[in-house]
């Protein structure tokens, strides 16, 4: 993108600024990763750094759990500007003892950046670290995974709009022309 996709506004609000009041109507304990603190300036949550700001998410989601210390954690990216409360409400229920993470999959497969963790999700996490995996698709391979199937979580999002992510700036534009619709 060329830009620190939280900061971008998307249709007047910073993506971040977005992302957290969508959350903010489920838990009152929001955490934001960033890869500098100050960057993200005054938001209405707590904000750490990412200890290892340019390894990906894996390393970012392991930071958020260690902050939240929360026994369920919704992990959301900063770049999906159509979240849908009542699938991360259903996300975060489906969390349940038997399970590290429930996942929704998409036709292109697993969305682990839309997902809940539970608090025992960070042992196999750092232990996918530890033996050299950087993919966070890679490490929920060796984890306790509830998958939600698009039949699952259709009902909830029927245009599938939540796993809508802006990675170019021509993805941006296209979520920007859904938004104005």
């Amino acid at each position: 993108m060329g830009a620190d996709k939280a900061l971008l506004e998307f249709c007047g609000t910073r993506m971040v600024d977005l992302v957290a009041h969508k959350l903010a109507t489920l838990t009152d304990r929001i955490v934001v990763v960033a890869r500098r603190r100050h960057q993200i300036g005054t938001i209405a949550c707590s904000v750490i750094e990412d200890e290892r700001p340019f390894a990906g998410p894996l390393a970012a989601l392991i930071a958020g759990l260690r902050a939240t210390a929360a026994e369920t954690n919704l992990v959301v990216a900063c770049d999906m500007p159509f979240l849908n409360v009542a699938l991360l409400e259903r996300l975060a229920e489906l969390a349940g003892d038997d399970v590290d993470a429930v996942v929704p999959v998409t036709r292109t497969g697993p969305e682990p950046l839309h997902a809940a963790y539970r608090d025992c999700a960070l042992e196999p996490l750092l232990a996918s670290v530890a033996g050299g995996m950087r993919s966070l698709r890679g490490a929920i391979e060796h984890m306790r995974v509830r998958w939600i199937s698009e039949a699952e979580w259709r009902p909830l999002d029927p245009e599938g709009r939540s796993f809508i992510n802006v990675n170019t700036p021509e993805e941006f534009r296209a979520a920007a022309e859904v938004a104005i619709g």
